[in-house]
């Protein structure tokens, strides 16, 4: 298992390197090393590695239809700025009202 390999993994699960040091019972430092090639783990760890990696909790696949842009990194922050400037709100509002609403069309998939 390479550094790439635990970053990786440690990534998918959305762990950040202390919590994978305390799902493994070792030392934070000893990720750390993995995930900057300076040590490597044993077997021992990575059959640990491994049954964390299968009992991880399968990707959610972005939502169809319209609402596909709520899973969009961006949406969060177009949110927050929605919210904190009002004049900037005002005007997406006006914006919007040329568009069509989905939740309207009861043939739109949601």
């Amino acid at each position: 298992m390479t550094a790439e390999d635990i970053l990786a993994l440690r990534k998918g699960l959305r762990l950040t390197q202390r919590q994978l040091a305390e799902a493994l019972k070792i030392d934070v430092d000893t990720v750390r090393q993995w995930e900057r090639a300076e040590a490597f783990p044993t077997r021992g760890h990575v059959e640990a590695l491994g049954v964390l990696k299968d009992r991880a909790p399968a990707p959610r696949k972005a939502p169809a239809g319209p609402y596909r842009a709520l899973a969009d990194p961006g949406f969060p922050a177009l949110l927050r700025k929605l919210l904190a400037h009002p004049k900037l709100l005002a005007e997406a509002l006006k914006l919007a009202e040329a568009w069509p609403d989905p939740a309207d069309d009861p043939t739109e998939s949601t």
